[in-house]
C-alpha cells in the first residue's frame, strides 16, 4: 500500500493535470507510454516548515497538448511556452502537495521553476525521493518526485515513509 506522502503526491499531480491541463492521467501505463523518454525536467525548490524540491519530468511529446490546453493552440508549438506550462504545473503540484503532507498551517516559500533539458534529475547522488509517482498522459508519461531534506530544526524529514507508486 502506498504511503500517505505518495498518495498525496499522486492526488495533487492527477488533480493538477485534470484541472489545469485538461488531461486525464492514467495510473496503468500502456507499453507506448512506458517506453516514452522523460526528456524534459522542471523543479521547484521550497523552504519553510520543511526544505526540499519537487521535480516534474515529462515526455516532450505531451508538451504541445499540455500547452494548447493551458495557453491556447497558437502557443502549443513554441518551445519556451511549453517549458513555462510544465513549470506552472510543477509549481501548482508543489503548492498543493505540501499542505496535504505538512498540514494547512505550515508555511512554505516556493522558488521559481527551473527547466532542465534532457530530463536529467536535479539531485545529488545521496538524494532519495520521499515520494515518486509516474502517470501515463496521451502518448507519453510524466514522473513527479518529491524530495524532502532534513534541517537543523527537523532532523527527520517529512515523508519519511517513502514508497514508490509507479
Amino acid at each position: 500500500m502506498p504511503s500517505t506522502t505518495v498518495q498525496s503526491l499522486s492526488r495533487a499531480t492527477t488533480a493538477t493535470f485534470e484541472e489545469l491541463a485538461l488531461l486525464f492521467p492514467e495510473i496503468d501505463l500502456t507499453p507506448e507510454q512506458a517506453a516514452a523518454p522523460l526528456d524534459v525536467a522542471v523543479s521547484v525548490e521550497f523552504r519553510g516548515h520543511a526544505r526540499g524540491r519537487l521535480v516534474l519530468r515529462a515526455s516532450s511529446v505531451v508538451l504541445p497538448e499540455i500547452t494548447a490546453n493551458m495557453l491556447g493552440g497558437d502557443a502549443s508549438r513554441q518551445q519556451p511556452l511549453q517549458r513555462d506550462a510544465l513549470g506552472e504545473l510543477c509549481n501548482v503540484i508543489c503548492g498543493n502537495v505540501l499542505p496535504a503532507i505538512a498540514g494547512a498551517e505550515a508555511v512554505f516559500h516556493l522558488a521559481a521553476p527551473l527547466v532542465r533539458e534532457g530530463g536529467a534529475l536535479i539531485s545529488r547522488d545521496d538524494d532519495a525521493p520521499a515520494a515518486r509517482v509516474e502517470l501515463g498522459i496521451e502518448q507519453g508519461r510524466v514522473e513527479a518526485l518529491l524530495y524532502i531534506f532534513p534541517t537543523r530544526d527537523r532532523p527527520t524529514p517529512l515523508g519519511q515513509d517513502a514508497v514508490s507508486a509507479a
